[in-house]
């Protein structure tokens, strides 16, 4: 602040007075701008994306998906895995060894926790332990999403993530529920951090409603993601990637066939 108070005594004439709080205010402007700055940098892609989740709270990444029999062995083997922010984002990061056989397109998420429970952080510790890289066994897995809902204030941050991982684990058995879960996302995401899941969350929900016999709300879902996600000018984490618009017009054509039927 004296810094700035002798650059300013030293271009103005002796007799202008300056506000005692403008040097004050020249700093807050001065992080202002370089806040704004970093904040293009990021969305530009200029920064890394590991900057990115750090700046978002996530602290884990839990690789799941759907609790089904349509699951490929090569996923269901990677469901449960647990990652830290570093491993994710290192340049050769690959969450499985082999790649997914499913012929519809693998349908995996990763969903980015900051995990304020306490079970979420006995899997933070262990993960810690196992150099950023671990798996969940069935029963883990259960425990740290049972856990959130007993601990809703630590959990609160990390709530459409946690929709998304409980949609995924009760496909299998509760498809209503599920639905429920893939609806919330889509209507209530609206932080950057939650924007990277929503197009799978759209995906999935379309995928749930048409084997729970709603085929022309099924349509509808994706029409309305395509619509408000598919544009050229969407930039950012809610954007399709190449695969995932690949698939939403593939479901788009198939369910528009069925509705005709």
């Amino acid at each position: 602040m004296n810094a700035a108070v002798n650059v300013l005594d030293s271009i103005l004439p002796s007799s202008i007075q300056l506000p005692d709080f403008l040097p004050y205010l020249l700093a807050i402007l001065g992080l202002t701008l370089i806040w704004k700055f970093h904040d293009m940098l990021v969305k530009g892609g200029r920064i890394q994306a590991r900057d990115f989740w750090e700046r978002s709270g996530v602290r884990m990444f839990l690789h799941a998906t759907p609790n089904d029999v349509l699951a490929c062995m090569a996923c269901r083997e990677t469901d449960g895995m647990v990652f830290s922010p570093a491993v994710v984002t290192a340049k050769e990061f690959m969450p499985r060894e082999r790649s997914c056989t499913n012929p519809n397109g693998c349908r995996c998420v990763m969903v980015g926790l900051y995990g304020g429970w306490p079970e979420a952080q006995q899997v933070l510790a262990q993960l810690n332990a196992h150099n950023g890289s671990m798996r969940l066994t069935d029963e883990e897995f259960r425990g740290l999403l049972e856990g959130s809902q007993h601990a809703r204030a630590g959990a609160t941050a990390d709530r459409l993530s946690l929709h998304m991982l409980q949609a995924m684990r009760q496909e299998g058995k509760d498809l209503p529920a599920a639905i429920e879960h893939y609806r919330y996302i889509v209507d209530k995401a609206e932080e950057e951090r939650d924007r990277a899941f929503v197009i799978s969350a759209y995906l999935r929900l379309s995928d749930a409603l048409e084997r729970a016999g709603q085929s022309e709300e099924a349509l509808a879902s994706i029409e309305r993601c395509l619509s408000e996600h598919g544009g050229k000018k969407n930039e950012g984490r809610g954007k399709p990637t190449d695969a995932q618009r690949a698939m939403l017009q593939k479901r788009k054509a198939r369910l528009k066939l069925l509705s005709v039927k």
